[in-house]
């Protein structure tokens, strides 16, 4: 699979402290890329630095095997980050036009009647944005980061200020984007269990730094739930519930820890070990959500 975006030692320094400090990244054509961090770990200031619109201090950026040095991102990324950059004075509609227009597209009332539609503004008529809700003004900057058609979207907190019709709107969308036309999709976003419906991969930051990039499906293997069964003898253990339950996913701990994946019943389970002659220190169901990894990983203990 190709790469979309990779990053290598990349940095960026603000008055002598780094908000991005030697941070890699890969991620993968087609992929829908979860960032995910605490507030202040450089979420933004990554998305900026991919999208151009900041300088890195050090490190390289590639796009679609390019250096980005080169101009990819001018047409081939779409961008939504913080303040969209509306024209207040100017509809949805033209707002979009100007877009279009500054890209040169071909057919571009076409294009713009296209994204309007796929937001849910194509109904607002010739009202300013700067009347608009928070949520309408959410939508029209994606509407804007989906001008051109774009192979990359780099999108920052793109669900801020929806309701839970909108979110689910522009989950569907993106899902869209990436199974018919396999655009490749940065987002970020506090609403982790949202997020958990729409990823194919996650990176985790913390303090500008990269402390995980993991697909969707290996974290749900590492977050599955798990009977927890602490013996002097779980290697013992492990075999007499093989022979007398028929399970067989598990994983033995040197510190005397037996984790059990099959769906079984404590209760049963701790029958059978003790009718086999061990003794079972405790046992109990652990379940870990993807959310409290996160937490976790994140460090966000230290922003509360």
């Amino acid at each position: 699979m190709q790469t979309a975006v990779r990053t290598l030692g990349l940095c960026k320094q603000y008055r002598g402290k780094a908000a991005v400090d030697h941070l890699d990244m890969q991620v993968s054509q087609g992929e829908i890329y979860g960032f995910i961090g605490a507030n202040g770990a450089g979420k933004s200031t990554t998305f900026k630095l991919l999208a151009g619109l900041a300088r890195p201090t050090a490190g390289q950026i590639e796009l679609f095997g390019r250096p980005m040095e080169t101009g990819t991102a001018a047409r081939r990324v779409g961008i939504l980050i913080e303040d969209a950059g509306l024209y207040g004075s100017m509809s949805a509609r033209d707002n979009c036009l100007l877009k279009a227009r500054l890209l040169g597209l071909d057919e571009e009332t076409r294009a713009v009647d296209r994204v309007l539609a796929q937001v849910g503004l194509d109904k607002m008529g010739k009202k300013k944005a700067k009347h608009f809700s928070m949520g309408q003004r959410r939508r029209l900057g994606l509407a804007l980061a989906l001008v051109g058609s774009p192979d990359l979207l780099l999108l920052d907190e793109p669900t801020n200020g929806l309701d839970p019709e909108g979110i689910r709107d522009v989950r569907l969308l993106l899902q869209q984007l990436q199974s018919e036309r396999g655009v490749t999709i940065l987002v970020s976003s506090h609403i982790l269990g949202e997020l958990e419906k729409l990823a194919t991969c996650y990176g985790i930051i913390r303090e500008g730094r990269m402390v995980e990039q993991i697909t969707a499906a290996d974290l749900a293997a590492r977050c599955r739930d798990y009977i927890a069964i602490k013996t002097s003898d779980p290697h013992r253990a492990a075999a007499l519930l093989e022979e007398r339950l028929h399970l067989h996913e598990y994983t033995v701990y040197p510190e005397g820890e037996l984790r059990l994946y099959d769906a079984a019943d404590p209760a049963r389970v701790n029958a059978a070990l003790l009718e086999g002659g061990v003794a079972v220190q405790s046992i109990g169901i652990h379940r870990q959500e993807l959310e409290d990894y996160f937490l976790q990983r994140m460090g966000a203990e230290d922003h509360v």
